[in-house]
């Protein structure tokens, strides 16, 4: 049977006529997840009429897929006696921050991130504002797929009640503006800022004008089709070039549902999660803001960032790719901060559960304007980076890793040889789409270029060795938790 959760919550794809996409995220579904997260989470005491409750806070991106799956889950949860809030359109970390602010038993968001819109998914927050459990997300995923078990509404008095709060989009706002750590405003710092028509489109713009700065914004018109539609919350470069047409000090580029950031400084040039990682690691070893002189990181950060971290006696550890993970791992350290080069920055040391695009902005924003003169290039000079490629390509995925297949595990062995002495090479599945990853990371100074379409080369046949094995003995999806 199919695994219901993956790295990022559930995931699937809203085309429901799609025959090559084993996951569809249909409303029934969503209404037997909202029964089943109602059932697991409400006390007993709620059913037994005593009187206590329990509250659920929903928000969402605005992709448009959003709105009939945020009311099919809701009838889930009032049909088991949990009141649900529904904020609106709010960033992912926002649902988080609100959950724990609000003292509510769930926080529930209808997203699939930096996904085409064609998909859509669902991730929970629990009161404290961390996401759930794997064993919590387990006995919801066990209930779910039960098909035998029926979740009986409660009586009339024991449903849940539900009402819009769009006041918690201003709270949000005033938390993140509150946040502010910087000596100085950003007063005459002009800002451009890439929304990727999602759920920052407004709470971004309107925090950093209150902090004073000059905003301009890209891709800030969602219409429930255009989300993510740029790409550039992947690979900035239209926004890059505003940056250096109009002069401007800072650009900033967020994913579809606000929980990635990429940054690009005065001169155009990109700053990816390793280079943001890399500046915040150093400025909080200087203050003594890092309780243990370690950050957390994952198989996909460039080999720069070790040896630059390594310099300053800073450990980088490795998690499993995903943001869940590379928290777990942090909270197991004791440190504060942690990453991935896609833009998933956890910064824990004020009290934070989770990656927030908005939050870290404002953090490299702070020490540039207090630190480096308004310039965001002499904060990341100095740090190296070494020639690395990532490529993604839909697949069918296999129940056994791919590298068990001996053609594959050979192309695989290839490749690291020809990318230099030292190269290490990761192929993985995605935790969030149909699609195989490839990566390789190197230790020299090699033509990027090459290793790129190389990269590229090698997972094409990967993929069709995998579609050969697909086809040769049909498998199914596997049942367990893809890294």
């Amino acid at each position: 049977m199919d695994a219901l959760f993956g790295t990022d919550g559930i995931r699937g794809t809203t085309e429901f006529t799609d025959e090559h996409r084993s996951r569809k995220l249909t409303p029934e579904l969503a209404l037997r997840i909202g029964q089943a997260v109602g059932y697991a989470l409400t006390p007993t005491l709620s059913r037994t009429g005593t009187g206590m409750r329990t509250l659920a806070l929903v928000g969402r991106d605005p992709r448009i897929s959003g709105m009939m799956l945020e009311s099919a889950i809701t009838a889930g949860l009032l049909s088991q006696g949990m009141d649900v809030l529904h904020a609106g359109v709010v960033p992912t970390p926002g649902v988080a921050y609100l959950t724990r602010h609000l003292r509510a038993d769930l926080g529930v968001v209808i997203s699939a991130s930096h996904n085409p819109v064609e998909d859509n998914g669902i991730k929970f927050f629990g009161s404290d504002g961390y996401k759930l459990s794997d064993a919590l997300e387990d006995r919801i995923q066990s209930l779910v797929l039960d098909l035998t078990r029926f979740f009986t509404p409660r009586n009339t008095r024991e449903l849940g009640r539900s009402r819009p709060a769009p006041e918690l989009t201003e709270a949000y706002i005033d938390y993140l503006v509150r946040s502010w750590r910087g000596k100085r405003s950003l007063a005459g710092v002009r800002v451009v800022l890439e929304c990727a028509n999602g759920a920052t489109s407004f709470v971004a713009p309107e925090v950093f004008r209150r902090l004073g700065a000059q905003v301009e914004v890209l891709n800030g018109n969602p219409d429930g089709l255009n989300i993510n539609e740029s790409y550039e919350y992947i690979e900035p470069r239209t926004l890059a070039a505003r940056i250096v047409a109009t002069g401007a000090h800072l650009g900033v580029a967020f994913d579809g549902d606000g929980d990635r950031v990429i940054l690009v400084d005065e001169r155009g040039n990109i700053v990816d999660g390793d280079g943001i990682l890399a500046v915040l690691a150093c400025h909080f070893h200087a203050r003594g803001l890092l309780p243990v002189p370690a950050i957390v990181a994952t198989p996909m950060s460039n080999l720069g960032l070790h040896e630059f971290l390594r310099s300053l006696g800073i450990e980088v550890v490795e998690a499993k790719v995903g943001d869940k993970f590379v928290l777990e791992r942090m909270r197991e350290l004791g440190t504060v901060l942690g990453g991935e080069q896609s833009g998933h920055i956890l910064i824990l040391d004020q009290g934070q559960t989770t990656g927030d695009g908005i939050y870290t902005a404002l953090v490299v924003a702070a020490l540039m304007v207090d630190e480096a003169g308004g310039s965001l290039s002499r904060l990341t000079a100095g740090i190296p980076r070494y020639p690395q490629a990532m490529v993604s390509l839909e697949a069918p995925r296999l129940p056994f890793p791919p590298t068990e297949i001996p053609e594959i595990r050979a192309l695989v062995d290839r490749l690291r040889a020809r990318a230099g002495d030292g190269a290490e090479v990761l192929l993985r599945y995605s935790g969030t789409e149909d699609k195989l990853r490839l990566s390789v990371r190197t230790r020299t100074g090699g033509d990027p270029r090459w290793l790129a379409e190389e990269t590229r080369r090698t997972l094409e046949q990967i993929v069709e060795l995998t579609r050969r094995e697909h086809t040769a003995s049909p498998l199914h999806p596997p049942t367990s938790r893809e890294a």
